[in-house]
């Protein structure tokens, strides 16, 4: 481990002052405050949950899919694959600009024992990138066009922008980079195999078994991190007693 690594591992002490175990004195000023001025608009849980019922009643879908591509006639049926496909562009896309992430974080706070090297870091973003093109050219096997921004794709999309948040965060240490792709690698590996179980209900066996082949590199991505991350742990963790 180098120099700098303590703080890929490790939590330090340092000036946060938000538990009211810190300031005693304060905590009854604090309740006797909020009792004083109270909430600034009537209703509870129970108004905002019917609100959210009315506005999703009325609410538009979060996206559309696009007339056929010139010269191709894509059937209706057809639609939520090229959908799913729509969204895993989006994802392994977004998978490569994470890795890249994740090795700036490696360059900036060093590696630990039993966490990533740049090759492996280097060789999932690759994976990344592979996933990204196979998506691709499935989405033109099956007359879509892969340029679209599909309603999965946009909901991926908002859904793993806080793993991007951290990625890009500079206080954001190595583990903790590691932590936030856990999240993305989870979604990925199931994604990839939802969309299998699609492809196979379609009947469409070849598609179907290139998407297996994703998900188990996925699989393994995940079962990576997995054990970088207990590597970590294993530095940072000591006995109770």
């Amino acid at each position: 481990m180098n120099h700098r690594s303590h703080r890929s591992t490790g939590v330090q002490p340092g000036d946060n002052h938000t538990g009211v175990a810190m300031h005693p004195d304060f905590v009854a000023e604090m309740v006797e405050g909020a009792t004083e001025f109270g909430p600034t608009s009537g209703g509870g849980a129970e108004l905002i949950a019917e609100a959210r019922v009315r506005a999703a009643r009325r609410a538009p879908p979060v996206g559309t899919m696009p007339p056929s591509m010139p010269g191709a006639d894509v059937p209706l049926e057809r639609l939520p694959l090229l959908d799913k496909l729509g969204a895993r562009l989006q994802f392994e896309r977004t998978g490569v600009r994470l890795y890249e992430a994740l090795l700036s974080k490696l360059e900036a706070f060093g590696g630990f024992d039993g966490g990533p090297s740049r090759d492996d870091l280097e060789q999932i973003r690759d994976d990344e990138l592979r996933h990204f093109a196979l998506a691709q050219q499935l989405v033109v096997n099956l007359g879509g066009d892969p340029t679209v921004v599909t309603p999965c794709a946009n909901l991926q999309a908002v859904a793993v922008r806080g793993v991007c948040d951290v990625l890009v965060d500079p206080r954001a240490t190595l583990v903790e980079g590691l932590e936030a792709i856990l999240v993305a690698e989870l979604v990925d590996r199931e994604s990839w195999d939802h969309l299998a179980i699609q492809l196979g209900l379609a009947g469409d066996a070849a598609i179907e078994a290139k998407a297996r082949e994703a998900e188990r590199t996925e699989g393994d991505h995940l079962a990576r991190v997995r054990t970088w991350l207990a590597a970590a742990d294993r530095l940072v963790t000591r006995p109770l007693h």
